[in-house]
């Protein structure tokens, strides 16, 4: 109780005691033993702050030690802060983790393709040519065309199109109201539903305590397409919990239920099973490429080696959905293809699913000759020493066979459990 005072009269969040550096804390404390007595406010804001500043100091130099051995991705990341001022903010990583680079205030600058190269040029500058594998953005026609043309004037890394950006574009495809009216439609139902439900705080406590267990309805996630895609998961999932909500003594003897708004919703819910139905079929077509998307912005991997095969998965899920009727599906898969082949694939997308193995020796996997070529190109722009490309070639004959220290039991047993990064070096 000494602890949890001391944690309300200071009103700190509760979240705090998720910190990786909470439990260390009492560690540090107790091993101390009984009289030890904790920093004091000037120790905090004096000696103890620049220990931490230099701690934080000395990891970004680690970092930034391993940019000439191993390389390192440059990723611009546009936003629009408090104030309604745009920023771009750039970050850096590598293998051992990512810092933050610079954050450029643009609200004075012409967002056009020349202003953006000569900004990203100095961040390229900045990191050091030689030690950039790849420059990444957002699809916005001005950022690729800046991206394209740093990469043209090094010829020695790729731009590359974020493949979370990508992924919510193909779900903003299947919503458009000209070539998809009954998904379009069907979103808009669902996004009826839940604004009612959150707009009034009487219904959704009600839904929360006595119908879905604390649970909601909208889940917030990377991309703003996929929020809407997600809710309608979570509204199928909770569609028998929602009918009883509509139908209880609760919200008969409530106000809402004689205002048009709630008879509409209540229309919905009870009434509309082709909005029903047409939530199965969304689903069926949306949640292969969210899973997609949940792996493209997972911290805990590197994601590379994975994307080009979990694409194919998705549009195999979505053949499989619709019992392989081409007829069904294929309206999909010519808006995922449409994507992927023009705009996010990348030669380095190729080399990182090549250089997995758990991926490439798949008795399924048959696209060794275009990832086989994705990856000579990666070579190629990587690699501008004609000797080391030869022999690089020579040792990837070795993998490609799995024939010396690849064809060791111990190697065959690992590949699909291990890193490909940490699989390939060791």
């Amino acid at each position: 109780m000494a602890i949890a005072r001391w944690w309300y009269d200071a009103n700190v969040p509760f979240h705090a005691a998720r910190s990786k550096y909470y439990f260390p804390m009492w560690d540090a404390i107790t091993s101390m033993g009984p009289g030890f007595k904790g920093p004091s406010y000037q120790d905090l804001r004096g000696p103890l702050l620049k220990c931490a500043v230099k701690e934080v100091n000395e990891w970004l130099l680690s970092l930034k030690s391993t940019w000439s051995t191993n390389g390192c991705s440059i990723m611009a990341d546009g936003w629009t802060n408090q104030r309604q001022q745009p920023i771009i903010n750039f970050l850096v990583y590598c293998p051992r983790g990512s810092m933050f680079l610079k954050s450029i205030d643009t609200s004075g600058l012409t967002n056009d393709a020349e202003t953006l190269e000569r900004m990203f040029d100095e961040m390229v500058k900045e990191v050091g040519v030689e030690n950039v594998v790849q420059f990444i953005t957002d699809n916005d026609a001005s950022y690729k065309a800046a991206g394209k043309r740093l990469e043209a004037k090094y010829s020695t890394f790729f731009w590359s199109p974020c493949a979370a950006h990508y992924i919510d574009l193909m779900l903003e495809n299947f919503s458009n109201a000209r070539y998809f009216p009954v998904i379009n439609t069907t979103i808009g139902k669902a996004r009826k539903v839940i604004k009612f439900i959150y707009n009034h705080s009487w219904v959704l406590a009600l839904m929360r305590r006595d119908y879905t267990n604390g649970r909601d309805l909208c889940r917030p996630v990377v991309t703003r397409f996929a929020t809407h895609f997600l809710s309608i998961q979570c509204l199928l999932k909770f569609k028998k919990e929602l009918r009883q909500m509509f139908t209880s003594d609760a919200w008969v003897g409530s106000r809402y239920v004689r205002s048009n708004v709630g008879k509409e919703i209540c229309e919905i819910i009870l009434e509309d099973k082709e909005f029903w139905s047409n939530c199965i079929v969304v689903v069926k077509i949306s949640e292969p490429l969210v899973r997609v998307l949940r792996l493209v912005d997972n911290e805990e991997k590197p994601s590379m080696g994975y994307l080009y095969e979990a694409i194919d998965k998705a549009k195999e899920t979505i053949k499989k959905n619709f019992n392989n009727r081409l007829s069904h599906y294929m309206p999909y898969i010519n808006v995922i293809d449409a994507r992927l082949d023009k705009q996010l694939y990348s030669p380095l997308h190729a080399a990182g699913c090549f250089l997995n193995p758990g991926i490439y020796f798949k008795p399924s996997f048959n696209k060794q000759t275009t990832v086989t070529r994705g990856l000579l190109n990666t070579l190629t722009t990587l690699i501008p020493d004609e000797d080391k490309q030869d022999l690089i070639s020579s040792q990837l004959e070795e993998y490609k066979k799995a024939t010396g220290t690849f064809g060791m039991s111990l190697a065959i047993r690992q590949k699909e459990k291990l890193n490909p990064g940490n699989f390939l070096s060791s």
